[in-house]
């Protein structure tokens, strides 16, 4: 993830239909190979795409904004704030730090260590990023302001989850990506999730299979936080608790680990589901049967739930 104020200057011009290099150099008073450096960034971050037009005068080469989700989206952005400087807001080392907010709540230990910005530089910028509405906060924790800023928090996670993998994205940050397949031909990295629950004594079928890059030894309380992606039903809910019963995880090591792939507010929800002793709804996770819970959990063997 890359976005200098040069880059974000040159794609609201586009955005707003400069889309020459000439007309570039004439809004910018730059030369064309400062415009043609910046582009070249634009391109590479998936912002935009070059063609030739021949009708054209000059380079010939007609600049287009990307049909990329995160291109479009921050065209959307910029065009819902006419008014606002993004290049203050987003620009280099803010960009990371609000990606890592873009989600859920998290802690600033937890986002410097994977944004990969220091302490010192996120407390210089989040005095003003949260004077400013971009962020908010609660109980120490920080998330952006998506009631006052929607567009921006779904410009932030689509850039963040930008990929060109063959699988469908669940999380990215820079190089690390959760992603699924349907096949084990496609399968890269480590598998995670549901495919490894049967080495902790839950054994399940699964037709996709979720995998993570780079590879890595995985801890248990990993594979179980990575699981988390996969609930979209009681019976993955309930195999999910299985798994954390049966397997005796400590919440106090699993926190961290949910915080940092946005699943904190999830784990927390789910915690409240196993303190509750009768059917249960919660905002993010299946509608919840003690009855139907009881049963799934007797057949691995984890009783007195």
């Amino acid at each position: 993830m890359k976005l200098t104020k040069p880059m974000i200057k040159i794609f609201a011009r586009i955005a707003k239909g400069v889309r020459t290099i000439e007309g570039l150099k004439e809004a910018e008073h730059k030369s064309g190979n400062w415009i043609t450096e910046v582009l070249q960034e634009l391109e590479k971050e998936g912002f935009i795409i070059k063609k030739r037009n021949y009708s054209l005068r000059g380079s010939r080469i007609a600049i287009e904004i990307a049909n990329t989700s995160h291109a479009q989206k921050f065209k959307e952005t910029l065009f819902q704030y006419p008014t606002i400087r993004f290049e203050e807001i987003l620009a280099d080392s803010r960009l990371l730090f609000l990606a890592a907010l873009s989600e859920d709540w998290i802690n600033t230990k937890t986002a410097a260590k994977l944004s990969r910005v220091s302490r010192y530089i996120i407390d210089r910028n989040r005095p003003k990023l949260k004077n400013r509405g971009v962020i908010i906060k609660k109980n120490g924790l920080y998330k952006i302001n998506e009631r006052a800023w929607p567009l921006l928090k779904d410009f932030l996670i689509a850039y963040k989850n930008y990929s060109t993998i063959q699988g469908y994205v669940k999380w990215k940050f820079n190089d690390e990506i959760i992603f699924e397949v349907d096949s084990e031909k496609l399968v890269q990295g480590s598998i995670t999730g549901f495919a490894r629950y049967c080495e902790y004594g839950v054994k399940i079928n699964t037709i996709h299979i979720l995998c993570k890059l780079p590879e890595s030894k995985l801890s248990k309380e990993e594979i179980f936080v990575h699981s988390l992606f996969e609930i979209n039903d009681p019976r993955t809910l309930y195999l999910s608790l299985v798994f954390y019963l049966k397997n005796k995880l400590d919440k106090k090591k699993i926190n961290p680990i949910a915080m940092k792939y946005s699943r904190y507010t999830m784990f927390n929800n789910f915690l409240k589901i196993l303190k509750s002793d009768k059917n249960i709804s919660i905002e993010g996770l299946p509608n919840f049967e003690r009855k139907d819970f009881n049963r799934v959990a007797g057949l691995y063997g984890v009783k007195n739930v």
